[in-house]
């Protein structure tokens, strides 16, 4: 009969209500979710067509003591004309240097220039005639901690890999055994291998942030990348020059702290102590005096009783943010006024500041480990 109702029908209709309000509550979550993962599989597609894979063909300075090898590396394609940057640690010393295309196409690789203390370097390749993205590079200033990046490459040569993470941070690095550092790189929690070093970091409008460098040993999902600002600076000396010129007063030195001071009854001021002089360096021939007495208090290392840099042309270089801003600013073949303090005196000294040397070019093994590079203060501070 018309208006009679079958038996649960009601209990039908009712069910049949709520299914459709938790469906449609549930929507918009299911759909973010599709939507980020469409972008990231996006992302993926696009920026594995400007990564490359490198591979170093190191031959052996003596055949019995030391065997040759092959070391795996990323790169980035960043031109049409054949311009990869990567990792100047995944080619250094290689006697050959082969990259793999997106579309398999292997290509021998001309080394353009590298940096050590940057660890960057600059190859090129002859692309043939075909289609090639070169990846779009962004503004690394711009990156805030919690913001979404992924990375691209070739984890232990295994083939394209994608990981994401998020900025957790920013920081310094710094080697103890070549005394170099990073003055600012990005730290992430994107997974990162051996054979990832050289390859993209990417935020989520696809434009490459950084390098993708290094880990830190023993820890979980914290790793490090140069800031593609800093790479884009250090690509325009390699190319002019093949290197970068960085000037050189040939000490290394740490600063003075609060907790030193209290503690040693010698006269000490705030600035960078002088803990070593490079034999034949404009540090050495100005007569600068680096420390003799080696201490360990609270657990810390010190070298007591060398000289005291306090400012550069009357501009304070007491802490590590001073000497930061100071620096940079200085030019090879530059003369400049150092102010110290020796045994409790100020004194000025005028010094014409050195090209820094290149680091001795030395046969290498095969390089498919990420350098151990940890992060830590800035201790000791090459100048």
């Amino acid at each position: 009969m018309p208006g009679d109702r079958f038996p649960g029908e009601s209990f039908c209709f009712r069910l049949i209500s709520v299914l459709a309000l938790v469906t449609c509550m549930g929507t918009p979550q299911l759909l973010a979710a599709t939507s980020e993962e469409i972008n990231s599989v996006q992302l993926y597609k696009q920026l594995s067509k400007s990564t490359v894979l490198i591979s170093s063909a190191y031959v052996s300075a003596h055949h019995i003591e030391q065997a040759a090898g092959k070391g795996i590396a990323s790169g980035v394609l960043i031109d049409h004309r054949g311009s990869i940057v990567t990792n100047a640690h995944a080619v250094t010393g290689a006697a050959k240097i082969t990259v793999t295309l997106h579309d398999g196409t292997r290509l021998p690789a001309e080394l353009i220039g590298s940096d050590v203390q940057s660890d960057i370097a600059l190859l090129h390749v002859t692309l043939p005639k075909g289609s090639y993205f070169p990846a779009h590079l962004g503004d690394s200033d711009k990156l805030e901690i919690g913001q979404k990046v992924l990375a691209i490459g070739h984890p232990f040569g295994l083939g394209y890999a994608f990981s994401t993470g998020i900025v957790s941070g920013f920081g310094k690095l710094f080697e103890a055994k070549q005394e170099v550092f990073q003055e600012r790189v990005i730290q992430t929690t994107t997974p990162i291998n051996p054979g990832n070093s050289g390859g993209p970091l990417v935020d989520s409008d696809d434009r490459v942030v950084g390098i993708n460098s290094t880990v830190l040993m023993g820890a979980q999902n914290i790793s490090f990348a140069i800031p593609i600002n800093t790479v884009k600076s250090i690509m325009a000396e390699l190319r002019t020059h093949g290197r970068v010129i960085r000037p050189w007063l040939g000490i290394k030195g740490k600063f003075v702290t609060d907790e030193l001071r209290n503690l040693i009854a010698l006269p000490l001021v705030s600035g960078l102590l002088i803990i070593d002089v490079d034999e034949r360096s404009p540090a050495d021939a100005i007569g600068l005096r680096a420390g003799e007495l080696d201490v360990t208090i609270e657990g810390e290392s010190w070298v007591l009783g060398g000289d005291i840099l306090v400012t550069v042309n009357g501009q304070d270089v007491k802490t590590g943010e001073q000497y930061a801003k100071v620096f940079p600013n200085l030019k090879t073949g530059q003369s400049i006024e150092l102010g110290i303090v020796r045994d409790g005196e100020y004194q000025t000294k005028l010094v014409t500041l050195d090209e820094r040397p290149m680091p001795p070019s030395v046969p290498q093994h095969p390089k498919i480990e990420v350098p151990p590079v940890v992060p830590q203060r800035l201790d000791f501070v090459p100048f």
